[in-house]
């Protein structure tokens, strides 16, 4: 499942090859769009919130416009299924990931498979944009990342480290670093920044010399699924918890817009922070969630979807309370 980038919708995709536009306001159901012959797999909502992009087991993307429904383009090439999708953060193009072992990069415009990238040696579990969007991540079962160029498809860097398959990737906001999850039971932060002068003079023969490992390691207690950095990069928020990044500057001015923590999902509870707040009921089985700003929505297992507000600065305000015991 997928929030719309403003909030106001909830994307959920199913093993019923369809996905289900709601109003996150009033719980209706606007669209159901169907069209896969198999599966939906990854999904991701335009940087704009105007399309919408599935990934299916049936090896295609379909592009959706998210006002009418209607299915704008049908990207096929892959010859497995298609695990990952993601929007370069100007929606002129889009990254597709596969257990092909190669990367997809198409313009949304006019559908055309603009470059294939190979080099993986297992399924492309993630895939990634930088910020700027003139690198591509890469995240597979080969236990490696690989950085790509945008323009030109190069290969750029080989970030190696991970015991077991990548699961999941974010950027830093600022570019600078990449963090990575594992079946290792680890995530791992790369330096990026620091070798962009000597790397922007690499092309494809060399690139598989230069790899870079990890600047830093953090040992979890199971496998981290979805990860990304917050604004500041001031925590991670993962599958599991916000895992705080030590040693990261923030302005004094922005400490306060940024103090509230992130809300997750963890088996049958919804977390602030770490503190377990809010148990679901024993026979709501979750299989999805997502997360944005005060809003939570979970999918059962049972086709059901529950979509929760939660006031974030009220729960701040409960923990910082004092306790009087009389």
């Amino acid at each position: 499942m997928a929030f719309s980038p403003d909030g106001k919708q909830i994307a959920l995709g199913s093993s019923d090859k369809t996905i289900k536009l709601w109003d996150t306001t009033i719980g209706d159901l606007q669209k159901t769009l169907e069209g896969h012959s198999d599966w939906v797999s990854s999904m991701a909502f335009s940087p704009d919130g105007k399309q919408i992009a599935s990934g299916s087991d049936d090896e295609t993307v379909k592009l959706w416009d998210t006002a009418t429904g209607d299915l704008q383009k049908t990207l096929e090439g892959h010859s497995d299924w298609v695990s990952s999708v993601a929007f370069l953060p100007d929606g002129k193009q889009i990254v597709l990931g596969s257990d092909d072992k190669t990367i997809k990069l198409w313009d949304t415009a006019i559908g055309d498979l603009q470059k294939t990238l190979e080099g993986h040696l297992g399924w492309v579990r993630s895939v990634a944009f930088s910020p700027d969007g003139k690198q591509i991540a890469s995240g597979s079962d080969d236990k490696t990342i690989k950085l790509w160029d945008t323009v030109t498809g190069d290969l750029q860097k080989i970030l190696e480290g991970h015991s077991d398959r990548v699961l999941n990737m974010a950027f830093s906001p600022d570019g600078k670093q990449i963090a990575s999850g594992s079946d290792d039971k680890t995530i791992k932060l790369w330096d990026i920044a620091k070798y962009s002068k000597s790397s922007k003079f690499l092309r494809r023969p060399f690139a598989r010399h230069f790899k870079l490992r990890p600047c830093r390691e953090i040992q979890t207690s199971e496998p981290v699924y979805n990860l990304e950095f917050s604004a500041y990069n001031q925590y991670l928020a993962t599958n599991i918890g916000p895992i705080m990044l030590e040693g990261i500057a923030m302005d004094k001015r922005d400490r306060h817009l940024h103090s509230l923590h992130s809300l997750f999902v963890r088996e049958q509870w919804i977390f602030y922070g770490e503190a377990p707040f809010f148990r679901l009921p024993s026979d709501f089985q979750s299989s999805s969630s997502d997360v944005q700003g005060g809003q939570v929505a979970i999918g059962l297992r049972n086709g059901q979807v529950f979509s929760f507000d939660i006031d974030r600065h009220l729960l701040q305000s409960m923990l910082n309370a004092p306790v009087t015991i009389e």
